[in-house]
This record gives structure tokens, sequence and C-alpha cells, in this order.
């Protein structure tokens, strides 16, 4: 199950198993609604349950961090990810590819705390 919510400064995106047919093309859709924001925002993901991706998707994946780059540093105010087994080392593969914070939540609750602070 593929969900983007956005209510005013703040984008929760949920990527929950267990895999439905269409959920890659829900997932790597929604990534471009995130990417096409104009005003600033705080972004929550929320990960679990889904495995991992198709080559075709990665490689999509892959193509939007890299387009959207410039435009995310400027937009975002920081990030937060809730995601089962989630380490800080991997939170640095996305530190490398973005200058806003990022942050490990370990549910939705603490997520949306630090979102809020990085709007504040």
């Amino acid at each position: 199950m593929v969900a983007l919510e956005e209510t005013g400064d703040l984008v929760v995106l949920r990527y929950l198993g267990p895999p439905e047919p269409g959920d890659e093309t829900a997932y790597l859709d929604a990534l471009e609604q995130v990417g096409a924001r104009s005003a600033p925002f705080a972004l929550i993901l929320i990960f679990g349950g889904i495995g991992k991706l198709s080559a075709a998707a990665e490689r999509a994946q892959a193509l939007w961090f890299k387009r959207t780059r410039a435009d995310l540093d400027r937009r975002c105010r920081g990030l937060v990810i809730v995601r089962p087994g989630f380490e800080e080392a991997s939170a640095d593969l996305f530190r490398r590819l973005w200058t806003f914070p990022i942050r490990i939540a370990s549910d939705e609750a603490a997520a949306r705390a630090a979102a809020q602070a990085y709007l504040a």
C-alpha cells in the first residue's frame, strides 16, 4: 500500500506491505509529487514489509534522487524515516544524497514530532 499525505508543510509518504500489484508505480508517482512541491516542507517516509524494489524501480528511484536533488535541498527542511531495522549507517546513505537533516524515528508519532521541529 502506498499513500501520500500532504498536510500544509508536512508530507508523509507511506509504503507498507504486504506488496500489492501497482505499489512500485504508485511509490514512484508519489516521489514525483514530492519532488514537484514548490513550497518548503518536512518529509516523513514510513516503510515496512515491502521487501526490495525491482531493478527497474531502483533505477527509476535513483534517477529521481539525482534529478530532484537540488530542488529538494532548497525546499525540504528535513526528513524523518520510520522503517523497522533501519539504522544510522543506512541513514548515512540518504545523508550523502541531500544536505538537509535526516533522522530515524521508531514510530510515526516520534517522526511527526521530529518533523514539526524541522518546521519550527
